[in-house]
């Protein structure tokens, strides 16, 4: 072990000196022609680099052309380095980190430059990196991981958003595009058979009803054991099973209007949530033989189920007076599981939760070309969301009577108007800047109580264990409790970008973000119910972008500097008698984020390509201090932001060759993510070491392009690392595994 270690710790310094002779770069995100279907973002003619068109900016732009940091993910790469969700993309954008979350395993923790709710996935935590499906908003993170399948692309931006994207987004925003029907007959889909049992099916038809109307349906169906194996039964748990079906409506009857109706069904019948116990000397939980292993003592029923339909009609018009754009949606959910807390041989922490959601949003902007130089963006959007939760523990260590029922619902109302222009100066020099002003309101409710089970309780009865139960009386301090509060806010962003060349650009700009105020909807005493106020981002930042070599090289460097105020910081605190988590958010640390990303590409020919990223991150509290007790205040003042590891990257390389008559490519990844904590108390069994992935795969097709075989695998040396911990004194810590290796064949059609 200690030599595979040294091995890879000298690959990571030759990786790291490397990019400074060859200019580190995007992960070979824009590296393939279509294969398994047309692909509208991107065009190349097979000898230099592909152009790319995004609409970061609410328009369609080469992604050269955007005076910001964001990174582009191509459907096709998607798929052929077989990134089921975006926990898989973790270092290969550069200072971005994406885990699921312990409790909730559809739920994305996004860190962009070490902004982002790190470990609570709960809808009343809000969001610090928006998360956008096909111009829709989501008003949480809780169901984040989406399915990848028929994706056009994904594009990350990093820094505030504010201004186009409005609240929630002071680290940045991953915005989903999946593919539009074409109006042809066409199928396209792929099969893939993989170790842990993992089978997927998934299949897109495009078919023309008139010479205006076009409809498309997609389908994806994955399955697979879980990675964890239960000791009590020797089964894997935590499995995955997942449907999901997307259809799609698109009517043009002019090129000068058009409108596309989408409803997306997911059903998940998926394992429970799986947690491991780290915990250490001195927490009631520890073990001191418990497996250090993809294997934990689980007695609860493997399950966890959810159902969403969400509905999306975009309409476009140009009109006289502008392009038109509408996008209104309505979205809903159900979730349902359970999960052992404590992990180890014996019942002593269980829980079962059900949440249901939804949300209708409305977004109306109109895009004005005024003259040759100047172009004026102006936008209303209206967002209502809600969601009901119920919440049942039992903390049979302390009493196997003891039952912990906590409910909580939430109603927000958010209004808000933007507006951004665009000066060409010069036909070189532009001018962009915005404001939005954003007014919401939020009421919570929540109620924690404690119950008496005669018969004692039994995990397998999940919500029947009140049967029979009796309630205790509300302690004085934690009565029922309800908060109403509202907040306006101003966000905006002002920039110039110089065109050194035709190929080459220099852009800086100043940005406001803010996230919104809000109230605490699991806690142990009313006190704790909030409200905590809306925290604030200024963020600077310089950059240039560069095709170079008649398009065969591209260096991208972006250099940031983020000022955090007022911010919020989650904290558990444990109350009572048996203890209960009160998960309370607080204004209470101020903090700076600063670094730089390399992204670059080289294409010396059509048969070899070579990609990568590099992230360097100093993010620090500036000021932070805790009341951990009546008589205990600490500082953490200067201590690290959690997920923010100082260094990350990736190299990729590809290379293709006609063999067979067809065409062979190979390609091979190497992510590096460095040390970083789990959470801000960096308590040792918080901190999560650095680690180092290599991925594979390689691709046959004919030359007909009809269909492609594959072999892949990711993690190809089953490197075991922690991507979460979290120190719950004095109880235990909890943690999960990255994923192990994973590996299998796949087989690609287009028709």
């Amino acid at each position: 072990m200690k030599g595979k270690t040294n091995c890879l710790a000298t690959l990571r310094n030759l990786l790291i000196l490397g990019a400074s002779g060859v200019a580190i770069a995007t992960p070979a995100w824009s590296q393939e022609a279509a294969t398994a279907a047309p692909d509208a973002s991107t065009a190349n003619d097979g000898s230099g680099l592909q152009e790319i068109i995004v609409t970061a900016q609410k328009r369609a732009e080469n992604l050269q052309d955007v005076p910001l940091s964001v990174s582009a993910v191509t459907g096709e790469t998607l798929e052929r380095l077989h990134q089921q969700d975006l926990s898989q993309i973790t270092a290969t954008v550069p200072n971005v980190q994406v885990q699921v979350n312990g409790g909730l395993s559809l739920s994305a923790s996004y860190v962009i430059r070490g902004i982002g709710i790190a470990a609570n996935p709960s809808p009343y935590v809000g969001t610090e990196v928006g998360t956008v499906v096909d111009g829709v908003v989501a008003s949480s993170n809780a169901l984040g991981l989406s399915d990848q399948f028929d994706m056009e692309r994904v594009e990350v931006l990093r820094g505030p958003q504010g201004t186009l994207f409005g609240a929630n987004t002071t680290g940045g925003v991953i915005n989903f595009i999946t593919r539009q029907p074409t109006g042809e007959y066409g199928a396209y889909g792929q099969v893939t058979i993989g170790n842990y049992s993992r089978v997927d099916v998934q299949a897109a038809f495009n078919a023309p009803i008139t010479d205006t109307l076009a409809a498309k349906v997609a389908v994806s169906h994955r399955s697979r054991d879980g990675f964890y194996t239960n000791l009590y039964t020797g089964d894997r748990i935590g499995g995955l099973n997942s449907t999901t079906v997307r259809g799609y409506l698109r009517w043009a009857p002019s090129s000068d209007f058009d409108a596309t109706l989408i409803t997306e069904l997911r059903r998940m019948r998926n394992g429970t949530d799986v947690l491991l116990n780290i915990a250490y000397p001195g927490e009631i939980f520890y073990r001191p033989n418990t497996p250090y292993d993809f294997k934990v003592y689980s007695d609860v029923p493997d399950q966890h189920d959810t159902d969403t339909i969400s509905t999306t009609l975009t309409i476009n018009a140009t009109t006289d007076i502008g392009k038109l754009t509408s996008v209104t949606n309505y979205s809903h959910y159900n979730t349902f599981g359970y999960q052992d807390i404590d992990g180890i041989d014996l019942y002593g922490y269980a829980q079962v939760g059900r949440d249901k959601g939804w949300q209708f949003s409305q977004e109306l902007r109109n895009q004005m070309e005024l003259s040759d130089r100047f172009q004026w963006l102006v936008g209303v959007y209206a967002q209502l969301w809600g969601y009901d939760s119920v919440g049942q523990g039992w903390t049979a260590f302390v009493d196997p009577r003891n039952i912990s029922v906590n409910l909580a619902n939430q109603r927000t109302t958010n209004l808000a108007a933007f507006t951004q222009i665009y000066w060409d100066i010069t036909d070189r020099l532009r001018l962009q800047g915005g404001v939005r002003v954003s007014h919401e309101k939020v009421r919570l409710s929540e109620d924690a109580s404690t119950w008496i089970q005669p018969n004692g309780t039994n995990p397998a009865l999940g919500f029947g264990n009140l049967v029979g139960a009796i309630k205790n009386p509300y302690p004085a301090d934690n009565m029922p409790a309800t908060g109403r509060e509202s907040w306006t806010n101003f966000g905006g962003k002002i920039g110039l970008d110089y065109k050194l060349t035709d190929d080459a650009m220099l852009y800086g700009f100043y940005a406001r973000g803010f996230k919104s105020g809000g109230f605490n909807g699991r806690v142990t005493s009313a006190a704790d119910i909030g409200p905590y106020d809306p925290e604030f981002v200024d963020s600077f930042e310089l950059g240039l972008k560069s095709d170079l070599f008649d398009k065969h090289v591209r260096f991208n460097l972006s250099l940031f500097l983020n000022k955090w105020d007022n911010m919020q910081v989650n904290q558990v605190l444990y109350r009572g008698t048996p203890p209960q988590a009160s998960s309370t958010i607080l204004n209470a640390a101020k903090a700076t984020t600063k670094g730089f990303e390399i992204e670059a590409e080289i294409v010396p020919s059509r048969f070899f390509r070579i990609s990568g990223t590099l992230g360097y991150l100093d993010a620090k509290y500036d000021e932070f201090t805790v009341q951990a007790s009546p008589t205990t205040v600490i500082d953490y003042s200067g201590r690290a932001l959690v997920y923010s590891p100082k260094w990350n990257g990736s190299v990729s390389a590809t290379a293709t060759a006609d063999v067979g008559g067809g065409t062979l490519d190979a390609t091979l990844q190497y992510v590096y993510n460095g040390a970083r904590w789990g959470n801000y108390t960096q308590a040792p069994s918080e901190r999560l070491g650095a680690y180092n992935i290599v991925n594979a795969n390689l691709n046959w097709s004919p030359g007909s392009d009809k269909w492609t075989i594959g072999i892949w695998a990711r993690n190809l040396f089953d490197e075991r690392y922690l991507s979460l911990a979290l120190d719950a004194p004095p109880l235990f810590t909890e943690g999960l595994f990255g994923n192990p290796r994973e590996f299998g064949v796949d087989l690609k059609f287009n028709f």
